[in-house]
């Protein structure tokens, strides 16, 4: 390269270097390109009077140096990060109004789910014919609402004030109705926590119609007491409609079952024993002579009679038995998976508990016996009508016997 061709690449260079410098320092790198510019104009001074195209040259590195300046003086000066920083206010202002947004979609789902298990509890409650299976329906309602499986209503009604009605679907492990009632000193009168459970009244009227019981979940005792207060007077309906049924299927002087309950009982032990390959006993009591007891008493007496009898049959059997007046002065027994020895040991056992049961009638004590008649499936019949037909053979055998006794269809 010969020393001319040397200084024109100097002089095209000086723009780089005033850049590349100026990186340091603006002023320095201006100050060093446009030395070398001047030095190599010097040394090309000769060509430079020639015209172009040195001109040109000149020209491109002087506007190459004043471009540099104007460069590393923009890389010194200080970002302008105003609008990164509008930018990032408007992000975290979207962010938030999204979390409002989507707390807010969250809290009107979650009202919404609730609101349509209460609306589907009621609805449920006010139409039904059948509690048990509104029963198994409500028990989903209630584990929507309270959010947990540990959700029980209990209805007014049973032998202890209270019975289960409907639970969460896949059943609860609760203490015991008794505990907690204990642990709330009997029935709240308002909604509260006692033992880790909520414990809400159900109440229509002023009269307490069931009670709702409830462990975990997401609501407390107030939304407790809501959702008590929206199903109490649908609770109510269901309470009066099983006691329609019931007494539609009981006696209203003994209690006791019907002839037609008691016939659709014996069917229906009769099938299960059929498909479990098990038996069943059946036996019929009988009064002696209550019709003579009814002209010489009175039959304000006999229904007396009648009622505590009812109580003495019920009481001898277990609770799995079926007890049920067949008509007039006889009385019905189911007794599902029953052997023959133990059936007769039991019918003997209320024989000598009605015979000696005394009866006041004024200043009188007045002695009763009853007959009662036994038989077997299969033993003594495959069908309910051979059954019943094979039992009332029996009785009829005591009753000719000399009443006051036992007698087996097997040992006739």
């Amino acid at each position: 390269m010969t020393p001319r061709e040397l200084w024109v690449a100097a002089a095209a260079a000086a723009p780089l270097l005033s850049y590349f410098l100026g990186r340091f320092n603006r002023w320095a790198g201006v100050a060093a390109g446009a030395g070398l510019f001047l030095l190599a104009s010097f040394m090309l001074a000769g060509d430079i009077a020639a015209g172009a195209p040195y001109a040109s040259l000149a020209l491109w590195t002087a506007a190459g140096l004043a471009h540099s300046a104007l460069l590393n003086g923009r890389a010194g000066a200080p970002p302008d990060r105003t609008r990164l920083e509008q930018a990032l206010a408007r992000a975290v202002a979207l962010e938030k109004e999204l979390a409002v947004i989507k707390t807010e979609t969250t809290v009107n789902a979650a009202g919404e789910k609730k609101s349509l298990a209460v609306y589907s509890a009621v609805k449920l409650l006010s139409e039904t014919v059948e509690p048990p299976a509104a029963a198994k329906q409500l028990g989903r309602h209630l584990a929507d609402y309270f959010e947990t499986e540990d959700a029980v209503l209990y209805m007014a009604g049973g032998s202890a004030g209270m019975e289960l009605f409907a639970q969460g679907a896949r059943g609860v492990s609760l203490p015991a109705l008794s505990g907690l009632l204990a642990a709330a000193g009997g029935l709240p009168a308002e909604p509260a926590v006692f033992s880790g459970v909520t414990l809400a009244p159900v109440l229509a009227g002023g009269e307490a119609v069931g009670l709702l019981a409830v462990r975990g979940g997401t609501q407390g005792p107030e939304s407790a007491g809501r959702f008590a207060g929206e199903i109490s007077f649908a609770l109510k309906r269901v309470m009066l409609f099983r006691q329609v049924e019931w007494l539609s299927l009981t006696d209203g002087l003994t209690g006791l079952w019907r002839r037609g309950a008691l016939d659709e009982k014996v069917k229906e032990e009769i099938r299960r024993a059929s498909a479990f390959r098990t038996t069943m006993g059946f036996m019929i009591a009988d009064i002696d002579h209550f019709k003579h007891l009814n002209d010489t008493y009175g039959h304000q007496f006999g229904d007396a009679v009648l009622r505590r009898v009812a109580e003495l049959l019920k009481s001898g059997v277990y609770e799995t038995d079926f007890v049920g007046r067949y008509g007039g002065e006889e009385f019905g027994f189911v007794l599902p998976r029953a052997e023959s020895a133990g059936v007769l040991r039991k019918a003997e056992a209320i024989r000598a508990r009605i015979e000696a049961e005394p009866f006041s009638q004024g200043l009188e004590q007045v002695r009763l016996t009853v007959s009662i008649g036994i038989a077997h499936f299969p033993r003594d019949g495959r069908t309910p009508e051979e059954v019943i037909a094979r039992a009332d053979a029996a009785l009829y055998a005591a009753k000719e016997g000399g009443r006051n006794r036992v007698m087996d269809a097997g040992n006739l």
